[in-house]
């Protein structure tokens, strides 16, 4: 299945204790963390585009470092995630498209393989992990509800659509005025068809903390 992928690029590294975008901190002497996160896809043919968001005042750099695959193309970040998100999918080719953090380098080959496999027979999926720790509900600074563990999952990217679909869901979610936490409830939303859950990998962690760096 051929698809693009959007790499959204344009966070920083607040969170981090980072002075720059946690992008481009160096997981070893040879990469960082975009690096890891473009080879992912840049190592799957089926792949045939990847959107690269970056900041706009990062972009003139991303470009300078990261134009030697053809299969790149770059968009400046709009002020939030979803702004992000809404000016890559103008620039994405493809008829299915998937939606991923570049600070989640960890991301397994066999986990793209899934997303695939079930974008085959479904427009809407992504990857999720079973939640570990009990999720009470808080109200005032009260519990107010326990939730099923079991029907508890933490979701991860990437997201993966039909790229009309999410186009759509986007569209509306701008003209609503709308923010979603992440692009599969923009789906919950107005897609009005189911999003599929693939099991996804614990490794696969979102860079947010320092100690989210330390990573063997």
């Amino acid at each position: 299945m051929n698809y693009s992928t959007i790499l959204l690029a344009a966070g920083r590294g607040s969170r981090t204790n980072l002075d720059y975008n946690k992008v481009f901190y160096h997981l070893d002497t040879d990469r960082t963390v975009l690096d890891a996160s473009l080879a992912l896809f840049l190592d799957d043919e089926e792949c045939r585009q990847i959107v690269l968001v970056c900041a706009p005042y990062e972009l003139d750099y991303v470009q300078s470092n990261y134009s030697k695959d053809p299969r790149i193309c770059f968009v400046a970040g709009g002020d939030t995630r979803q702004q992000s998100v809404c000016n890559g999918l103008d620039a994405v080719k493809e008829d299915y498209v998937f939606i991923h953090d570049a600070a989640r380098p960890f991301l397994k080959p066999y986990s793209i393989y899934e997303l695939k496999k079930t974008l085959e027979i479904e427009d809407a999926c992504l990857l999720m992990v079973p939640s570990v720790d009990t999720i009470k509900l808080v109200e005032g600074g009260y519990v107010a509800q326990t939730l099923c563990r079991d029907q508890v999952y933490r979701a991860q990217t990437p997201q993966c659509f039909k790229t009309s679909l999410i186009q759509k869901c986007h569209e509306k979610a701008k003209n609503a005025g709308k923010l979603a936490t992440d692009d599969a409830q923009l789906v919950e939303w107005y897609g009005k068809i189911p999003v599929r859950v693939v099991y996804g990998d614990e490794e696969n962690i979102k860079i947010t903390l320092p100690s989210d760096l330390i990573h063997d």
